[in-house]
């Protein structure tokens, strides 16, 4: 494997490719972070596997007659882009290239997310910088993650504070609490004998009702 770089209308894109692509948005991302995911070529047919967004992506740019390429995008002397490609990539067959092109789109998409980080790093990202350009999110995006939220509890394990004393951290939709570990679990267990259930959904129920939520 190595990595070459190509004239971007030198390179090849597949015969067939079932994925639907974002253009829009790896055009946001791309002005934002420059072009950071190298394609990848097949080397028995010289046709692209993976990174066919990006390319096309880079086709629209490139048609805008800006002066200045993305980061990580090299002129040569008579102007051309020159495009970084995955090269030295080997498929037994045809069958398993097209199983590759596949699996490079296919696996992005089965993981999922685990919501409570993402919106933490949203917000994050959304206070710090104001700008969500490029992430393929917008701010009413965060607040139907935030609703999704709501309702459920997030508790974590004790975490030994710099004061050296022991809480318990949980959220509750947007909002995040750090409590003394003993105090907490006295609470929780008289709040259980109280609600008469051990339910996560029934204390949820409580302390939103608390919050007027």
């Amino acid at each position: 494997m190595k990595l070459e770089y190509v004239k971007l209308h030198e390179i090849e894109e597949a015969d067939v490719n079932p994925k639907d692509h974002d253009i829009g948005e790896i055009y946001m991302s791309m002005k934002r972070f420059g072009f950071t995911e190298p394609p990848v070529r097949n080397e028995t047919t010289g046709k692209l596997v993976a990174g066919h967004g990006r390319i096309e992506t880079l086709k629209v740019l490139e048609g805008e007659d800006i002066t200045k390429p993305p980061t990580n995008i090299k002129l040569d002397e008579e102007g051309n882009w020159l495009i970084p490609v995955i090269a030295g990539i080997h498929f037994e067959s045809d069958d398993e290239a097209k199983a590759y092109l596949i699996a490079s789109n296919r696996l992005t998409e089965v993981g999922g997310w685990k919501n409570e980080e993402l919106v933490d790093l949203l917000q994050d990202v959304a206070v710090n910088t104001e700008d969500l350009a490029g992430t393929g999110y917008q701010l009413e995006d965060i607040e139907n993650l935030l609703d999704d939220l709501e309702g459920k509890i997030y508790i974590e394990e004790d975490i030994a504070e710099p004061d050296d004393e022991t809480i318990v951290r949980f959220k509750l939709g947007r909002y995040k609490f750090g409590v003394d570990a003993d105090y907490f679990y006295d609470w929780e267990a008289e709040k259980i004998k109280e609600l008469g259930s051990n339910s996560p959904q029934a204390l949820t129920d409580w302390i939103k009702q608390q919050l007027g939520l």
